[in-house]
């Protein structure tokens, strides 16, 4: 179990660095209106991910360990649920009329946004599938190789067709990935030889019911919010956003990950709910915290990367990386209603913090307003969150 979780880790990590890097490398060798149009076919490409994987991706790290011989079949109907939500969801997006602008604004993008949905949800749907089948130390190895793919495609298209150039260096090798590993999938990984069977209707209906919607309002919250910037705001100002959103969502990412452990420890060990829930808090704290005032320090070093216009967002990304610093106690409060098994809990902090999010974005006058908002509603949540905490967790016996 340790040694997955340091790879389904360095997978994260080395996803969210290679993500970093594509878009530096195409701040340098694009425009920023091209790189700002770009970055919203994208946000849409993972948002339709997202929505159209209804949840499976967490469903079947529980199902197919228990699936036995059946493990196939369970694989089958799977993958195929899957790829139709994306087909669906991408073929509702470009039918949308905001949906098909944001396609519309990549040379071809509106053929190449539904192959590209579909793709990118299978895609994301297998590094749980390699999880369930117990190969998750496959990940690392294929987003890795997933990321030096994009990053060759990249330089070596987008001096030659622009925008186009860019979408194509996530689509080509996302298709490469998704086929590969569902070869290897199916042709390398055995089943289980211990009896197992399908879930049933009602197990399927009581897992997803309170997971997906969660799921969901994860998804709005990291990719709804660029896309009505660049409806509000322009592909210019889109792409300093994109750049400054997407690193606070890497960061988001990884300190979600980090208190995972801490879902474990709740279930095992309820009795020590509170010294557990403590002890993490305080870890989390102690690596986070000082990350995000360093970040704070370098913001306008950091974004100059990128280019010299892409400064114009110190301000916003200060202002985000503050209120990750009170996310840090919703996430853990998420950690503990998994953990003791309440998937209403987990959906509705993830909602309230979608909801709130996308309202600053619709609303609020300037970007930096919408800054300030999430970091005044994060303080609000986080306050709300350890009020709840301090009641619910039992107190350690004397």
């Amino acid at each position: 179990m340790f040694a997955d979780g340091l790879a389904l880790s360095a997978s994260a990590a080395i996803s969210a660095v290679a993500g970093m890097v594509g878009w530096i490398l195409a701040a340098w060798l694009l425009p920023a209106a091209d790189v700002g149009h770009t970055s919203a076919f994208v946000s849409g490409m993972l948002l339709i991910a997202g929505i159209a994987e209804l949840g499976l991706g967490p469903a079947v790290l529980r199902w197919l360990p228990r699936s036995g011989p059946l493990q196939r079949l369970l694989l089958k109907r799977t993958y195929l649920v899957v790829l139709l939500g994306g087909l669906a969801g991408g073929i509702v997006f470009v039918l949308v009329p905001a949906g098909g602008a944001v396609a519309a604004n990549v040379p071809g993008g509106a053929w190449l946004f539904v192959p590209a949905a579909v793709a990118w949800t299978a895609f994301q749907f297998q590094d749980a599938v390699l999880t369930g089948v117990g190969k998750a130390r496959w990940v690392p190895v294929e987003n890795g190789l997933f990321a030096l793919s994009r990053l060759v495609v990249l330089v070596a298209l987008a001096p030659l067709l622009g925008g186009l150039g860019l979408v194509l260096s996530w689509f080509a090798p996302t298709v490469l990935a998704v086929l590969v590993v569902t070869v290897l999938v199916f042709r390398r990984v055995r089943p289980r030889p211990e009896p197992g069977g399908l879930p049933t209707r009602g197990e399927v209906v009581r897992l997803l019911a309170p997971t997906y919607p969660g799921t969901v309002c994860v998804v709005v919250l990291y990719n709804l919010v660029p896309l009505i910037m660049l409806h509000r705001f322009g592909a210019d100002a889109n792409a300093v956003f994109f750049v400054v959103w997407t690193a606070i969502n890497a960061l988001d990412l990884a300190a979600s990950m980090f208190v995972n452990p801490l879902v474990v420890g709740l279930s095992a060990e309820p009795e020590h709910a509170r010294e557990l829930v403590r002890r993490s808090g305080a870890r989390l704290a102690m690596v986070f915290v000082p990350l995000l005032v360093l970040g704070g320090l370098l913001a306008g070093v950091l974004l100059l990367i990128f280019g010299p216009e892409y400064t114009h967002g110190t301000g916003l990304l200060r202002v985000l990386l503050a209120a990750q610093a009170p996310r840090l106690a919703v996430l853990v409060a998420i950690a503990v209603h998994l953990g003791q098994g309440r998937g209403l809990g987990v959906a509705k902090l993830h909602a309230a913090t979608a909801a709130l999010a996308v309202g600053l974005a619709l609303f609020m006058p300037t970007e930096l307003g919408f800054g300030l908002g999430l970091l005044a509603a994060q303080c609000v949540l986080a306050v709300v969150v350890l009020l709840d905490l301090r009641r619910r967790l039992p107190r350690e016996p004397a």
